[in-house]
C-alpha cells in the first residue's frame, strides 16, 4: 500500500475513517476482503495469494473490545530512491511485511523488537482504533512510533510527511469533506455514500486523472496523484489496484471496497 488517508478524532461521532489505496504489480494474485485467516476469525481484509498476508486488516467489534485496523505502507530506506530497495542483512531470513497488519490488528498494537524487525524491509504501519492512532515505522535500522494528530493525515511511503506532494494536495480536500455519521446511522447505513459521504466520489475522480508514473510508461507524471501506474518490460504494470474505505465507531466497523478505481459502480460494502 502506498497511500492511506486517516481521519482521526476520538471526540467525533465516528472517531476513525480512512481511505487506503494499494499500489502493487498487477500480476500479483490476491483475494478480495473476507475473513481469510482461520486462526484469526475476527480479522477481515484482502489476502495476498503468494504470501498469505495482507496490506490491511480490520478487527471487528468484540474481538476484543472496540474495532481496530492495521494498514501497511512500504517504506523507503535512508538514501534510497524508492521502496523497492531491501535492507534485510545478507544471511537473514526475509519475512513478508504482509504478516505485520495481521499481528497488529489482532493485538491492537505492533509487538516487534529491533532484532525481529531486521527480518523486514522498511515499512510504515498504521495501527488505530477509536481512541488511538499511531504510525510505527522501521527504516532498516531503527523502530519509532509516532502518534497521529487529531484531524486528517495523509500517509505516504515517507510516512507522516505533510510536505509530500500527495499530502499537500489532498489533505485539505479530505479534511473538508471528512464524513462523521452517528453510531446508529453508521450501523444502519446501506450504501457506501451513506457512510463515507463525498469520499468515494473524490477518490474516483482522482483515479480518472493523471497518475504517478515515476517516468515509467505513457502519460504525464503527476507526483501528487493518489493513483499510480508505471509500465515496465514484458507488459508488467505497477499500479493502484484497489481502494478500501473503513469507518470505525466504538461498537461498529463498516468496510467498503473497490477493485476498479475510478468506476463508481465498483464500490460495495463488505458484510
Amino acid at each position: 500500500m502506498c497511500t492511506v488517508i486517516v481521519g482521526f478524532d476520538p471526540e467525533a461521532a465516528t472517531p476513525l475513517v480512512l481511505a487506503a489505496l494499494r499500489d502493487e504489480m498487477l500480476d500479483r494474485a490476491w483475494e478480495v476482503p473476507a475473513a481469510h485467516w482461520p486462526d484469526r476469525p475476527d480479522l477481515v481484509g484482502g489476502r495476498d495469494s503468494r504470501e498469505g498476508g495482507t496490506w490491511l486488516a480490520a478487527r471487528r467489534a468484540g474481538a476484543p473490545g472496540t474495532p481496530g485496523v492495521a494498514a501497511l505502507l512500504n517504506g523507503i530506506p535512508p538514501g534510497a530512491a524508492s521502496p523497492a530497495d531491501t535492507t534485510v542483512p545478507p544471511g537473514t531470513t526475509r519475512y513478508s511485511r504482509g504478516r505485520l497488519p495481521l499481528a497488529a490488528a489482532a493485538g491492537g498494537k505492533l509487538d516487534l523488537d529491533p532484532d525481529e524487525a531486521r527480518h523486514y524491509d522498511p515499512f510504515h504501519l498504521l495501527v488505530a482504533d477509536p481512541d488511538r492512532a499511531v504510525l510505527d515505522s522501521w527504516d532498516g535500522g531503527s523502530l519509532r512510533e509516532e502518534p497521529l494528530p487529531v484531524g486528517v493525515t495523509v500517509l505516504v511511503n515517507s510516512g507522516c510527511d505533510a510536505e509530500a506532494p500527495r499530502a499537500r494536495r489532498h489533505r485539505p480536500v479530505f479534511d473538508r469533506t471528512r464524513p462523521d455519521p452517528g453510531e446508529p446511522e453508521l450501523a444502519a447505513a446501506d450504501s457506501v455514500e451513506a457512510v463515507w459521504g463525498e469520499w468515494p466520489a473524490r477518490l474516483d475522480e482522482a483515479a480518472r486523472g493523471d497518475a504517478r508514473t515515476g517516468g515509467f510508461g505513457a502519460g504525464a507524471d503527476d507526483p501528487a496523484s493518489l493513483f499510480a501506474r508505471s509500465e515496465f518490460a514484458a507488459g508488467r504494470v505497477w499500479a493502484t489496484s484497489s481502494v478500501t474505505l473503513l469507518a470505525l465507531g466504538r461498537g461498529t466497523l463498516r468496510y467498503a471496497f473497490s477493485a476498479r478505481p475510478g468506476d463508481p459502480a465498483a464500490w460495495y460494502l463488505v458484510r
